[in-house]
């Protein structure tokens, strides 16, 4: 059963056009997150459903696993949302009851390995995180980060983004997507797939973000013999195990 902890916003930074970072320390500050790099959290935004239910989001934390008093999220704020545009809206002090961590996008252990990471949309903090963490740090050297999305809806830019990562995003590609759930994105999908595969052998595979693209890939992949148990997913959205959540 999940334990409820409380954190507390310390601090708020606008990014780009509808994204904003958040910093949280524990309510009880002496206590640590206990998180690694590639988990989230489930955040109780304080809302309530129609149907009385409370509204959970959950949030991947980007900051990195060696402090672990203070953690950082990034939330975009999807429109007609009814949980990040209250997260959007907090300000220094406020306090937000939560669960976790959670998830299991981590590296098989802590030996070095090439590693492709394919993120979409705001399935970026997932890697973000990942990369963050001290168990990928033997795999950074030989690791692949790839970003597909639409920079005009991106809530970091595609510049700010390669200046936060690891070793400064020397091995950073960022592909321009069609919007989310939209028949031009679809119709991208066999050159997508076409051009990441190409030439393509890494020993691990972490997908992130949009579930339909990443599920195509992903059959793709076992298609053209990848081994199913190098492959990770963590699906933020058209994940056909749960429903869509804004």
């Amino acid at each position: 059963m999940a334990v409820a902890r409380t954190a507390r916003l310390l601090a708020t930074e606008p990014l780009a056009a509808r994204g904003r970072r958040l910093r949280w320390e524990l309510a009880s500050p002496d206590e640590p997150f206990g998180f690694v790099g590639g988990q989230y959290l489930i955040f109780d935004t304080g809302g309530v459903r129609e149907d009385g239910r409370a509204i959970k989001r959950a949030y991947s934390l980007v900051s990195p696993d060696e402090n672990q008093r203070q953690v950082e999220t990034l939330v975009y704020e999807v429109a007609g949302g009814l949980g990040s545009p209250r997260l959007m809206a907090l300000t220094p002090g406020a306090e937000l009851s939560f669960s976790g961590p959670w998830g299991k996008f981590l590296p098989e252990d802590s030996q070095p390995r090439t590693t492709l990471l394919v993120a979409s949309d705001n399935g970026i903090t997932a890697a973000l995180g990942l990369l963050n963490g001290r168990a990928f740090r033997p795999q950074l050297p030989s690791a692949q980060l790839i970003w597909l999305c639409d920079p005009t809806l991106a809530f970091v830019s595609v510049e700010d983004l390669r200046g936060a990562l690891p070793g400064g995003g020397e091995r950073f590609t960022h592909f321009h997507l069609a919007p989310p759930n939209t028949a031009a994105r679809t119709a991208q999908f066999p050159a997508l797939r076409g051009e990441l595969l190409a030439g393509c052998a890494p020993d691990s595979v972490f997908l992130s973000g949009d579930g339909a693209l990443l599920g195509s890939l992903r059959e793709a992949m076992i298609a053209a013999g990848w081994p199913e148990h190098t492959l990770r997913s963590e699906l933020f959205f058209n994940n056909p195990q749960k429903k869509a959540a804004a």
